[in-house]
């Protein structure tokens, strides 16, 4: 019976479950459950180090270019590291901060870039070490 113990504890091992990406496309839009990484239009320098992408969604112009983007991520990191992080990013130049608000346990960052991009990221505070983030980008030109 202990010859078989090691195939065993791989067998189940193998079976713990697992998320799963799940891509669905229409037309010009992207919409992904459990992504494995964010849309490229979202600047990662924002993103805390402990993150878990939740759903996604993207509105392309072209195959290529980025019209609006949504982002869901959840992270195990302190919430004064997020705010912290996103504030010394906003301070880089290529994101101007125009806006920060705080209200019923969320922090709302709206943040201005380059070639009229606007980018909005709240921050939710839960009871648990989870908080969750969600980023809101746009592109108001056409090139």
């Amino acid at each position: 019976m202990l010859r078989f113990l090691p195939i065993l504890l791989l067998f189940f091992g193998a079976c713990t479950p697992t998320t799963q990406t799940e891509i669905y496309r229409f037309d010009q839009i992207v919409v992904t459950k459990n992504p494995t990484s964010p849309p490229p239009a979202f600047p990662q320098s924002f993103f805390p180090e402990k993150l878990r992408f939740l759903e996604s969604s993207e509105f392309k112009t072209s195959h290529i270019h980025t019209k609006e983007a949504y982002l869901l991520l959840e992270s195990e990191e302190s919430l004064a590291s997020i705010l912290k992080r996103i504030e010394n990013r906003s301070m880089q130049g290529d994101w101007k901060l125009i806006d920060k608000t705080e209200k019923n346990g969320e922090v709302t960052y709206l943040l201005e870039g380059f070639i009229k991009k606007s980018l909005s990221i709240v921050v939710s505070e839960t009871g648990s070490p989870t908080h969750y983030l969600r980023f809101y980008f746009r592109k108001h030109s056409s090139y």
